[in-house]
């Protein structure tokens, strides 16, 4: 089924409306305050939209339907941890954040443990958000590749070139603005479906509802043991606490919004937002959920082979009128966007503020700066596309199992590093360069465990048995705990490195004072 002119007049408008709001957010752009924190002026609502578009990306437009239509909700849980770590978070971190100026949240660790923390958390963050761009914008083309009859590579490089346009020109302003048109969009596209699915079954909603229920496909959880090797509730409880409160710890992302935000409480009152993702989580689950409901009625209007993450494309394009399908086509490209290009911005903020700033240019102008961190955002979109293309020729059931596992491996340790100095005054520099190799080492170990049954290359007595998902967690345990009992051993830090670093000791400076010592 070839791209219908209403179907097509609904992307165009979207696509020409990001452009817009890009072009738009360049003429308030100075210096690199305002490309990577939007001048610290944005409104606490912008902020909170964007933050909540962002954590509703492509896996989770496509990859939790896919999911719930193929198995039940227990992929949902670890977002359910959400609130616990929110709490946390803006208790903690927010303020925190806001008080040091920051503009890479990695800074942190050069004032705690000094340059080696910087440039390896720095790192981890630069390359596990490479990643998540990537593997966002392949998902996204799908759907798109369905729809226009092309290649997946024709469909990542349109896609890539428009959020790298709008990113390159008006930085997180842009970011953020484009955010809220885009969480409006995706929110409706997974309305729309829900209701065009209620539409077409007989018996409607209640029957979705009486059958999903039958099968068990609102079930939380494949297991309640407390196996921490195998798929269970428990695994995704402690993965979702760990994740999410690292997230929030470290996720530069996340951080750069605290700093966009006007006021304390508008930055809390963002962060409080993005409890609303819990529902609409919950809404993408419903819709593989519907799918599955849809196609037990209705089977031969499923092609045989499909895998799971294509049957919510094949839904939109075959089953939903003109115009609305190009809408919800359009919450599939903003779901891919929303994430992306916070990612896009938050990781040439890194780059500049880490590497370049601190390495190969140090004293020049803001001017130059600027100019510099355009050509990183622009380059940084390129190596996304580089990614998606790969990633296109990936065979998977799902992508999501896919994406739990790479992004455990990718960025496990640095919730329990950042931890570590946050919360422990007698963390020093020894005991967590200690900590971040004991870490290192125990994330490889538990990846080749679990890449053991294809790759062999452990005996049998070494393999450990823990969930592929929880790479990451022991990876965080084990930098925290090897660098606090390590720490025991060499002198305390200096009282500059403890300076308004750590909870303890943080910096309780009124905001009226904090901005009036950044020269504001």
């Amino acid at each position: 089924m070839g791209l219908r002119f209403g179907d097509a007049i609904a992307i165009a408008l979207y696509v020409a409306a990001m452009v817009w709001l890009g072009w738009r957010s360049q003429r308030r752009i100075k210096g690199t305050d305002g490309y990577f924190v939007g001048n610290r002026s944005m409104p606490w609502w912008a902020v909170g939209m964007s933050v909540l578009a962002t954590a509703i990306s492509s896996i989770t437009f496509l990859a939790y339907p896919g999911n719930s239509y193929t198995g039940n909700w227990s992929r949902v849980v670890p977002g359910l941890m959400l609130p616990f770590a929110t709490l946390i978070g803006v208790y903690f971190f927010v303020v925190f954040y806001r008080r040091t100026m920051f503009v890479s949240a990695y800074e942190f660790f050069e004032r705690r443990f000094g340059n080696w923390g910087r440039s390896y958390a720095s790192v981890l963050f630069s390359i596990g958000s490479l990643y998540r761009m990537g593997i966002i914008l392949y998902l996204m083309a799908i759907p798109i590749r369905v729809v226009f009859g092309g290649s997946a590579s024709t469909v990542i490089l349109f896609a890539g070139i428009v959020v790298t346009v709008y990113t390159v020109m008006g930085g997180l302003e842009a970011v953020i603005w484009t955010d809220v048109v885009q969480g409006m969009v995706l929110i409706l596209g997974g309305l729309l479906t829900v209701l065009v699915a209620f539409a077409d079954v007989p018996g409607g909603a209640s029957e979705i509802v009486h059958r999903a229920s039958l099968a068990g496909k609102f079930d939380i959880a494949v297991s309640f043991d407390w196996k921490l090797a195998e798929e269970s509730f428990w695994v995704f409880v402690v993965l979702g606490l760990m994740n999410n409160v690292q997230e929030l710890a470290t996720d530069q992302t996340l951080i750069q919004r605290y700093q966009a935000a006007r006021t304390d409480r508008g930055a809390i009152a963002a962060v409080l937002t993005q409890l609303a993702c819990i529902p609409l989580w919950l809404l993408f689950m419903f819709v593989g959920t519907c799918l599955w409901v849809y196609y037990q009625h209705f089977p031969n209007l499923l092609p045989g082979g499909i895998k799971a993450d294509f049957i919510y494309p094949h839904f939109i394009l075959t089953q939903m009128p003109p115009f609305v399908a190009g809408i919800v086509i359009s919450a599939v490209l903003a779901a891919a966007m929303s994430s992306v290009d916070s990612s896009m911005n938050a990781s040439a903020a890194v780059l500049l503020s880490d590497f370049y700033k601190r390495h190969l240019a140090p004293n020049r102008t803001d001017t130059h700066y600027l100019k510099v961190a355009r050509f990183i955002t622009a380059g940084l979109g390129a190596a996304m596309m580089v990614v998606a293309l790969g990633l296109s020729s990936l065979e998977a059931s799902t992508i999501l199992e896919v994406s739990f596992f790479v992004s455990a491996v990718i960025t496990g340790g640095l919730g329990g590093f950042f931890l570590l100095g946050f919360l422990i005054m007698r963390a020093n520099d020894q005991g967590a360069r200690i900590g971040v190799a004991a870490g290192v080492f125990s994330i490889l170990w538990c990846t080749l465990s679990s890449l053991q049954p294809a790759l062999g290359l452990l005996p049998a007595w070494a393999v450990i048995r823990v969930h592929p998902f929880l790479i990451g967690v022991v990876g965080n345990v084990v930098i925290f705990a090897v660098g606090v009992a390590a720490s025991f051993f060499f002198p305390r830090p200096t009282e500059q490195q403890l300076a308004g670093m750590t909870w303890w000791t943080r910096d309780r400076r009124s905001e009226k004072e904090a901005l009036e010592q950044a020269g504001r």
